[in-house]
């Protein structure tokens, strides 16, 4: 699925720089000032949405949430890894003109 971007968006629930919901990525921040990780991080969940598929991976995110909270959940955890990779030419693109 192509990702789509809204930047500066009110969407986004009280406490987070950001949220997903597939295709949607909603940024708090204006594009200039959302960074290359918190970008990626973003990015990994719309991957993880391709992956499980829309139903699997929401039902799966709230179930670990619930189970093992917001910092320990599995998608959060990958999250935070991918989000140190550098943003490929593709994922660059989007950004900048996504």
């Amino acid at each position: 699925m192509k990702p789509r971007f809204k930047f500066g968006s009110w969407f986004v629930p009280p406490g987070y720089k950001a949220w997903v919901i597939a295709p949607w990525v909603f940024f708090k921040t204006s594009k200039e000032e959302t960074s290359d990780a918190l970008f990626r991080h973003e990015l990994e969940h719309i991957y993880q949405v391709d992956r499980e598929g829309w139903l699997k991976f929401y039902a799966k995110y709230i179930w670990y949430s619930i189970r093992h909270g917001y910092l320990n959940n599995p998608y959060e955890m990958e999250a935070r890894w991918a989000q140190n990779k550098p943003l490929t030419p593709v994922e660059r693109h989007w950004k900048d003109h996504g």
